[in-house]
């Protein structure tokens, strides 16, 4: 079943998945972006909003949940994170929270400081005990999940971050791009890696074991062979998808799809690609575990 919840967004704030999360057992959706500064917690059984949480100063500009589900961290144009925590077990079930439990099975634990601009882009990993978060300001800062305690700072060019993800192999790839888009590797550590100029930008991105997976849209316009209509060119999407060994940064293959990707998710295993699609469709390309770029099948 299809439910349609409308929620006041800030109006200049474009609208993605960054902004939303969905709870490990499908009850809960979180999401940010709204005008009054608030985290809001919908339940997906009742079709409703069940919890509004004000502890930004800003618009909360992205969102993210960790592996367990137990963790959501938000990050503001107030330039700072929050790490939340979620209740488990019973005392979640949005059938048995009524309008004054609604809040108490998300709560703020920890702020997060060091960013000098709004955070764009957030990863976190309670195996590691880090939050990753990324900024205008152009730098990555790094958390421990449990007590909010500052770990390092990498700075890869100057430019915007807009993009963040960490691997199950304790790596970083950050995305920047200005008037041009580059990806930086570097380890847990903070030790460089390598970088790579792009000559197109990146929609999404997601990071397996081995591989890079980047999402491309391209738009290019048919000319009209009667030039005497003298009508607008129709415009055409010719979307890819990359993927990219890891380490050299070099495109092992290319997917190519006629229509527009919104974003990439992958399963807790690898073994699919999930991914979204402007038309609301979701294509999953599935895939050896051991070899992601080899034997892809598109279906519907």
């Amino acid at each position: 079943n299809r439910h349609i919840i409308a929620a006041p967004f800030f109006p200049s704030l474009e609208i993605n998945s960054r902004l939303f999360a969905v709870s490990h057992d499908a009850q809960f959706v979180f999401s940010g972006g709204h005008w009054d500064w608030s985290l809001r917690v919908y339940s997906l059984i009742k079709a409703k909003m069940i919890s509004s949480l004000i502890h930004h100063s800003d618009i909360i500009t992205c969102l993210t949940l960790d592996s367990t589900g137990s963790i959501l961290v938000t990050g503001s144009r107030d330039t700072t994170c929050v790490v939340w925590n979620i209740s488990s077990g019973d005392s979640r079930n949005s059938n048995n929270i009524n309008d004054q439990e609604s809040s108490s099975f998300i709560s703020p634990a920890v702020t997060l400081y060091g960013h000098t601009s709004a955070i764009t882009c957030l990863h976190v990993s309670t195996e590691l005990d880090l939050v990753v978060s990324g900024s205008l300001d152009g730098t990555c800062n790094m958390h421990t999940v449990e007590h909010g305690v500052y770990v390092r700072t990498l700075r890869p060019i100057g430019d915007p971050i807009i993009n963040i993800q960490l691997s199950t192999e304790r790596h970083i790839l950050i995305q920047t791009e200005k008037d041009d888009t580059h990806l930086f590797l570097y380890s847990i550590n903070g030790g460089f890696i390598r970088n790579r100029k792009l000559d197109y930008h990146v929609i999404d991105m997601l990071l397996s074991e081995k591989h890079i997976v980047l999402a491309v849209n391209h738009v290019t316009s048919s000319q009209q062979t009667n030039k005497k209509l003298n009508k607008e060119s129709a415009r055409v999407v010719a979307a890819r998808i990359i993927i990219k060994d890891m380490f050299e940064m070099k495109t092992i293959q290319t997917i190519r799809l006629h229509t527009h990707i919104n974003c990439l998710y992958f399963t807790k295993d690898f073994s699919h690609l999930l991914v979204g699609v402007k038309d609301g469709k979701l294509i999953v390309l599935t895939a050896e575990k051991k070899a992601l770029a080899k034997n892809v099948i598109k279906t519907l």
